[in-house]
């Protein structure tokens, strides 16, 4: 569950999907938190009983009520974080989607096309709301959510926020996947006072706390997962010092691309080449034989979706012998990595980022909440080896604290305190991996997640997909980058 991570169709106005031939290429890389690979999975909703609550770690954020909230008709929060309820719409309503019995979300991800994978984000969140509301909920409410397909188009991402938002029903989107079709919609919803929380994409925009303060990312972002790059190449390699880039054509790629430029200056690292590649691009060969020429020591892969086996293949095919560094959100095996191997290549020592545990790694076996989500998914029917069902319980973890925390504050639950909640997260999502720490803090640190630990794909049989391992030390940024001016700032 390597990727936070990290091309489809526009579908219609209702739930149902569409035939995945049907769908053109989008813009943009996918950017979840891990990639999809098993099949369609039944919905969680109609799961039986889950393993008891009392076996759960202690994870809540604590109470903070009195200190904030709303107060004398200002939202208030952490980190001199405030929200003016008079520059809403006249007719922002601070309960809606929220009664006495529920609280309702809404999220717009691909549920059909080549990318219908990443659906199963929206299954494994629903997996945790269930266990929640199973044992209390909160304080006695169920948290809801509304699934509607977008193909990872973000046409149809901005169709189905604009109807949700004109609903009236929901008291925050969640998760909305994938960084064109966030930036489709996050005027919008901050015009309209929606909280717009824990997007589906890495983007560093989504720390712009100044100019979109609605809007919320979870995973960590490009332009920091390039500099841990960039940190653990100066440690573990100083010896490789020529670095040539691979890089998706948008705000994806060049967010990589500016972040380790950003960060190397001053040192001995050069980037020596960069290529860049679009969206339709047939494959990366032109890109590999101007790259390979450089004679470069370190080849960084800025790129997602089938570029990121490609890339791996072209190396491994080819007489250069680079280190390579590749995006995390190409971390999942059997969607980039089976591929090589039934081509007859590995993608063998392949380095990635990781921050969260992986819940299939023996090494976790023990550990409390991959067992209380083992125990979990696979009492609701649902297979709990597909990894991309933690990842889903990843992001309705955070959700649910932020709800949790805003519950506790002046007012009591509602939609200001939960924008409020979601810019004073502090707390460890138990997944995360040990020694990595998670907190936002208003107007002072946006992002939530900014460390990671660097792995190498290792490979014993060449047949088969091999494994993840550890290589130099957790490096943990928590709080270094900020706010995306600093990005901004940089270029």
């Amino acid at each position: 569950m390597v990727a936070l991570s990290f091309v489809a169709a526009a579908c219609g106005d209702d739930d149902e999907t569409t035939d995945a031939t049907d769908a053109p290429a989008a813009t943009d890389a996918p950017d979840a938190t891990d990639a999809p690979d098993a099949t369609d999975a039944p919905d969680a909703t109609d799961a039986p009983d889950t393993p008891d609550a009392t076996d759960a770690p202690e994870t809540t954020m604590g109470d903070m009520g009195g200190e904030y909230g709303l107060i004398d008709g200002m939202y208030m929060g952490a980190g001199d974080f405030s929200l003016d309820p008079a520059d809403c719409p006249e007719d922002w309503d601070p309960m809606q989607g929220i009664t006495d019995d529920e609280i309702k979300l809404f999220t717009s991800l691909p549920t059909s096309g080549p990318l219908a994978g990443f659906g199963l984000i929206a299954d494994g969140a629903k997996s945790y709301f269930q266990y929640i509301n199973d044992n209390g909920g909160i304080d006695g409410r169920n948290i809801v959510v509304d699934v509607k397909d977008d193909g990872y188009a973000p046409d149809q991402t901005k169709t189905n926020v604009d109807e949700a938002i004109g609903a009236g029903e929901y008291a925050s989107l969640f998760v909305t996947l994938g960084t064109p079709n966030n930036l489709a919609v996050w005027d919008t919803t901050n015009d309209e006072c929606m909280p717009h929380l824990l997007n589906g994409t890495g983007a560093a925009q989504w720390g712009d706390v100044e100019n979109h303060p609605w809007t919320t990312g979870m995973q960590i972002d490009y332009f920091t997962e390039a500099q841990l790059w960039a940190a653990w190449l100066l440690k573990e390699h100083p010896d490789l010092t020529k670095v040539a880039m691979i890089t998706f054509n948008n705000d994806f790629g060049k967010s990589y691309s500016n972040g380790f430029k950003a960060y190397i200056e001053g040192t001995d690292l050069e980037v020596v080449a960069e290529e860049l590649h679009e969206p339709t691009a047939p494959n990366l060969t032109n890109q590999f034989t101007s790259l390979a020429a450089s004679e470069a020591d370190v080849l960084l892969i800025q790129t997602s979706g089938a570029f990121c086996t490609q890339a791996m293949g072209e190396v491994e095919k080819g007489s250069w012998e680079p280190l390579v560094i590749m995006s995390a959100t190409c971390g999942s095996l059997s969607q980039f990595f089976q591929p090589l191997v039934d081509q007859g290549l590995t993608g063998a020592g392949t380095h990635i980022i990781q921050t969260f545990k992986d819940v299939n790694d023996p090494a976790y076996a023990d550990d409390e909440f991959v067992q209380l989500y083992h125990e979990t998914v696979d009492a609701q029917g649902l297979d709990s080896t597909q990894s991309t069902y933690a990842t889903g319980w990843i992001f309705a973890f955070y959700m649910t604290e932020i709800l949790k925390l805003a519950s506790t504050y002046e007012g009591g639950l509602d939609r200001g305190n939960i924008m409020l909640a979601a810019r004073a997260i502090d707390t460890l999502m138990p997944l995360l991996l040990d020694g990595l720490s998670a907190t936002m803090d208003g107007m002072n640190d946006a992002y939530l997640t900014e460390g990671g630990q660097m792995a190498q794909y290792q490979v014993e049989d060449p047949g088969a997909l091999g494994t993840f391992v550890k290589v130099g030390d957790l490096i943990d940024n928590e709080g270094q980058l900020g706010t995306y001016a600093t990005v901004a700032e940089i270029g």
